[in-house]
Order: C-alpha cells, then structure tokens, then sequence
C-alpha cells in the first residue's frame, strides 16, 4: 500500500490518504503540494510512503502521527499563585 500524508509542522495535524498504486499517490501528492505552494502554506509536508499497513507506517514514520502537546499551563498557575500572594502581603502591610 502506498500512504499520502499531509502534515502540519505547525500544529502536528496529519491527513493521511491510502492509494494501492503509486502513480496514483505520487500525482495526488504532486497536486497536494502546489495547492499549498500556491497558498502559502509553507508549514506543511507532503510525502508519499510505501508500507505494508498503516501500523508499520505509524511505527516508522511516528513523528507524524504524534499529536500536539496541550499547553502546559503550570508556568500561569504560579503566576496566579503569586500574585494572590503578592496581594495578601500588600494588604496586610497596610
């Protein structure tokens, strides 16, 4: 099986299309890749990959199968924490 991925660098999102011909996912992919040239979407890539399953694939290629990291909003939690903290001591300065 042949594999065509669209991939975001940028957000990590994947489209993935399954063709049992290459000449078949080589000119989608080809078409893919001047619809982002034409539209500025410099951010994604465009491959085509041969593969015995999708499994193999995602274990050979896992980089673009792995989905962006939520924000880690720690560094805002403390930063609230603070300034609860920072408030409670001006206040009681008074």
């Amino acid at each position: 099986m042949y594999y065509l991925i669209e991939h975001n660098r940028t957000s990590k999102e994947t489209q993935l299309a399954e063709y049992s011909d290459y000449a078949g996912a080589q000119m989608a992919g080809l078409q893919k890749e001047q619809q982002h040239f034409q539209n500025n979407h410099h951010e994604m890539e465009v491959v085509v990959f041969e593969a015995n399953s999708i499994d193999d694939l995602k274990r050979t290629h896992s980089r673009y199968f792995v989905k962006a990291k939520e924000k880690d909003n720690t560094a805002g939690a403390l930063l609230a924490v603070g300034l609860v903290g920072l408030a409670v001591y001006l206040l009681s300065k008074k």
